[in-house]
């Protein structure tokens, strides 16, 4: 707070003594570092003709900032720009950014597929130019520029001479220009954003499935000079154990020189200087590489999800006549693993993760302000979260900051993908969309490609490796086609180089000798790690992670689609636009559903969630997993618009679940049921066993508690578990919960609660009591049928009504097969799956239902009753006619869908129902009774008139196999 008065009191006096020299227009003097010089052409334009603003270099050092106003000049000889003769091609540009947020390159018209569109686009050369000044205290240093992120290659050249080249995507491109004089020069930086070496383009450190393939230069932008004695990488090796750090520094000297170096050890929270060192060393000519071991004394906390403190390390070195500094921030912690466990400080933690995929709609590309990445960590942390994986590509140094300070374990990949389905036609599949430029064959295979990927390995590692949220590190995703044998031998040398973290070679394909963990969806000879059993909570996957020596993380669960609300169109407001959205919605609208967006993102959001409550407790429930990836809590702009998440791409919640809720199935400690089915009957006692999943801080005593409730919260039965300490790091059980079911004599829905005593740790689970015998009632006036024949439908002509049971009736184009479980990544990058359906939206205040209790979504009781069942397509209705049942149909087709609906056929009424209420089963013989009471009742006035040509179409019957059940 000081140091702020002090130079705010400096800039007011600095300002007052150069404006009392002069009788002209007052004069503002600019006292700061490399930012200040940034920011003082802006103020100079902003107070033109009213006072003269200058910046003193002095105080900067030897850092200037090179932000601002650049000339651009692109490619006359690109193929897109001699076919687009309207395209910007030269001009003025802000740097940092991008070419298309200046809307340089191709104006683009139409939908891409299955992706998001960027307004401009451009791929090739751009040369950006700035005069610079070189000022005479840099006279005789080694000048260096610093880009911290360009995609992918950039050149540099002093008045026209080629000084150096970069070709990094995960790291910045420092750029080594020499001794250049004192003066004016041309800057010039040709970025080329073509792909330099063919890593695939389906990843996401270069491709359009998420970002864009951008042209530019974000992030810093600096011009550095150091003396002949620099320092040129500091590290640090935190030693737990023996509480101690060990630092690694790198010296580059031109000469033989003594020198002195000190370190200081400053806490960021606190901004106190924690600890102090004095060394001294002889340099020798070139590169020189001292390690440094400092004593704690238990001064320094140790780092966790926990306890993310920080700290910063600022090391001096100094010699007869030159200086230098260099500033890094670490953490003091150890990431190791105990067989199946991964250890922080030699502590057991769970995994609970998100893929990130590069989600900067607004900008094309990731965004290197740590206020940004804070705010997405930040809302890890809210749903529970403690771990986020990069997939197939690495971001900038803010996202390491960011974990950092807010707790979150990184795993980070080398900008690769290269699977098995990328090296082939994909043309002779049916699926182009699928084609990869070049069709490239994995790693192990291109000489120029594998050093690329090695280099940029290295560089990662070296260039982060201070972090302590870099945890983890994988070479790639699903790298199925290379050879394994070659990327172990690169990973057990960075292993050697840094043992830091816990490296892995792939996702998914194969566990190596050199891993030290795996995120997989399936253990080779051993078998799958994630995956659906069916309508329980009584099962789990440790016959599978329990044979392993490593641990194991459950990769890319869920995937389940939410239906898209239209008003998130309007968010698309930068460079990348919704128009395949706005292509939908036209669909929609032609359809007749185009209302219907918030309800049918409801409907399919409520499974969404259900669906990753029911994934992640069945990890929870593996005593040897390690974590979970989840794909994903933010939505998927590419591969067939995977929307998948329960918040958008810009990170604003859906509203399908609140932070409090998602949390009582994803935290540090998780109460967990194994229950063997959700739908009972009265004659049953309900029978479970609870038990708490518990990795927390610290060991954790309390009672845990249960309880059962009803309608309108009413208490129906509760008890309590023993006094347990819960052992952090492990799954303990508590007991068997049972309830007689006898005294629940109609159907309704309950929900089983479970609680921490003195914690907010709770979690709950609904089931269904239906009774074994129904009420014997009336229905003689109600034809039942599963045909729709001419002589019903002359019934139906004369006043009959009729309750069609209708899931053995119509076609492919009147209908379509249901499932309980929503479709999986998207219908279009994954057709052909047997599933059309993402949800279920129903009436649930409709009389037909005063019988079945049931909520505005489907949820478990209605799974038993999918098998067979249809949906009929719609669309030929009015927009305001809605069915009560309504199967919400994938947004990327938007058919009007219905699963229970009425019509008025003549003086007749017709109530069709596609879910199987033929089979004698609780649910079907609930609803097939709460449908006929409707019926008799005078509440059943179907207003919709529909001809008998329409109902004969849609029922039509045609020998149609299911393609969900073969043998069917």
């Amino acid at each position: 707070m000081y140091r702020k008065i002090h130079i705010i009191i400096i800039l007011v006096v600095a300002v007052f003594l150069f404006a009392a020299h002069t009788n002209k227009l007052p004069k503002v003097l600019i006292i700061g570092d490399s930012i200040s010089i940034g920011y003082t052409p802006f103020v100079k334009d902003y107070f033109k003709d009213i006072a003269v603003v200058a910046h003193s270099p002095g105080n900067a050092g030897h850092k200037t900032s090179i932000i601002g106003k650049w000339h651009v000049k692109l490619d006359s000889e690109n193929e897109q720009l001699k076919n687009s003769p309207a395209a910007k091609i030269a001009g003025e540009i802000l740097l940092p950014g991008s070419l298309a947020e200046a809307g340089f390159g191709v104006k683009t018209t139409g939908s891409d597929y299955g992706i998001l569109t960027s307004d401009y686009k451009y791929i090739g050369k751009a040369w950006y130019q700035k005069e610079i000044l070189i000022p005479p205290s840099w006279e005789g240093k080694n000048v260096e520029l610093f880009l911290e992120r360009v995609l992918w290659e950039s050149r540099v050249f002093v008045d026209n001479k080629e000084l150096s080249v970069q070709d990094a995507l995960g790291t910045p491109h420092r750029h080594k220009l020499g001794k250049i004089p004192p003066g004016s020069h041309k800057l010039t930086i040709q970025v080329d954003n073509e792909m330099i070496h063919n890593i695939g383009d389906k990843g996401h450190a270069y491709g359009e499935y998420t970002q864009s393939i951008w042209n530019g230069i974000v992030g810093k932008m600096e011009l550095l000079a150091n003396d002949d004695l620099y320092i040129s990488g500091v590290k640090t090796f935190p030693d737990i154990t023996g509480d101690e750090l060990r630092i690694e520094v790198s010296v580059n000297s031109g000469s033989e020189e003594m020198t002195k170096i000190t370190n200081e050890i400053i806490s960021l929270s606190s901004g106190r200087i924690v600890l102090k060192s004095r060394y001294s060393y002889l340099a020798n000519p070139g590169e020189n590489n001292f390690d440094l071991v400092l004593p704690l004394d238990g001064k320094l906390q140790k780092w966790s999800e926990f306890t993310p403190e920080v700290y910063i390390l600022k090391t001096n070195i100094i010699s007869k006549n030159q200086s230098d500094s260099f500033e890094t921030e670490f953490g003091f912690y150890e990431v190791s693993h105990d067989g199946t466990n991964i250890l922080i400080n030699e502590r057991p933690v769970f995994l609970r993760g998100n893929l990130d995929c590069v989600h900067f709609p607004i900008n094309g590309y990731a965004s290197c302000d740590i206020q940004d990445w804070e705010r997405i960590f930040r809302i890890y942390k809210e749903y529970g979260l403690n771990h986020a994986r990069f997939h197939s590509w690495c971001p900038p140094e803010a996202a390491f900051k960011a974990a950092n300070r807010i707790g979150i374990y990184l795993q980070v990949e080398a900008s690769i993908w290269i699977d098995w389905w990328m090296s082939i036609d994909n043309t002779e599949r049916g699926r182009p969309e699928m084609n990869t430029r070049g069709r490239p064959r994995g790693l192990g295979y291109d000489a120029s490609r594998d050093s690329f990927v090695v280099a940029e390995m290295n560089r990662m590692v070296d260039v982060y490796g201070n972090h302590p949220s870099f945890t983890m590190f994988c070479i790639g995703n699903e790298l199925g086609n290379s050879d394994f044998n070659v990327m172990k031998d690169w990973v057990a040398e960075l292993k050697n180089h840094d043992p830091r973290r816990l490296y892995a070679v792939s996702t998914a394909r194969k566990i190596t000798e050199a891993d030290d963990y795996s995120a997989t969806h399936n253990i080779q000879g051993i078998g799958r790690t994630r995956g659906l059993n069916g309508p329980r909570t009584n099962w789990d996957f440790e016959e599978s992670y329990g044979k392993m020596d490593i641990p194991i993380i459950a990769h890319e669960i869920g995937q389940w689609p939410v239906y898209p609300k239209w008003s998130e169109i309007e968010k698309y407001s930068g460079v990348l636009k919704a128009r395949n959205l706005e292509g939908f919605k036209l669909v929609a609208a032609k359809n007749g559903i185009v209302d219907q967006d918030e309800v049918f993102c409801n409907a399919s959001g409520a499974l969404n969630q259900l669906m990753y409550k029911y994934e992640i407790e069945s990890f929870l429930r593996t005593s040897s997993c390690a974590g979970f990836q989840l794909l994903s809590m933010q939505d998927y702009q590419g591969q067939g618009e995977a929307l998948i998440g329960w918040m958008d791409s810009h990170w604003g919640s859906k509203g399908i679940t609140t932070p409090e809720i998602f949390r009582q199935h994803c935290s540090s400690t998780v109460p967990l049921l194994r229950m063997e089915k959700f739908v009972w009957e009265n004659k049953e006692e309900f029978k479970a066993s609870a038990q708490l999943s518990h990795y927390g801080q610290y060991n954790l005593q309390a009672i845990c508690s249960w309880r059962i409730v009803g309608d309108s919260e009413k208490e129906l039965a509760k008890g309590d578990f023993e006094v347990h300490e819960f052992e952090t790091g492990k799954l303990t059980n508590l007991g068997e919960i049972r309830f007689d079911l006898s005294s629940v004599n109609r159907a309704e829905k309950l929900c089983l609660e479970l609680a921490v005593s003195g914690t907010e740790f709770r979690n709950s689970w609904e089931f269904w009591v239906y009774p074994h015998e129904l009420p014997e009632d009336n229905f003689s006036d109600v034809l039942v049928t599963n045909m729709l024949t001419d002589e019903i439908i002359q019934k139906l002509q004369g006043g009959a009504k009729v309750l069609l049971m209708a899931h053995g009736l119509g076609n492919e184009v009147s209908s379509d097969y249901l499932n309980f479980y929503p479709l999986y990544w998207s219908l279009s990058f994954f057709p052909g799956q047997g599933k059309t359906n993402i949800g279920l939206l129903l009436n649930n205040e409709h009389p037909a239902f005063a019988d079945f209790p049931t909520d505005s979504h489907g949820n478990w009781q209605w799974e038993t009753i999918y098998r067979d069942s249809k949906g009929f397509i719609l669309n030929q209705m009015p927009a305001a006619y809605k069915p009560i049942a309504q199967p919400v149909d994938d947004f990327h087709r938007n058919n009007k869908i219905g699963g229970i609906f009425e019509f008025k056929i003549g003086k007749g009424k017709l109530l069709a129902c596609g879910f199987n209420i033929d089979d004698d089963l609780p649910v079907a013989n609930q609803l097939k009774y709460s449908l006929l009471r409707y019926m008799i009742s005078d509440k059943f006035h179907p207003e919709q008139k529909v001809e008998t040509g329409f109902i004969k179409g849609i029922f039509q019957k045609k020998s149609v196999s299911d393609p969900r059940y073969p043998e069917n």
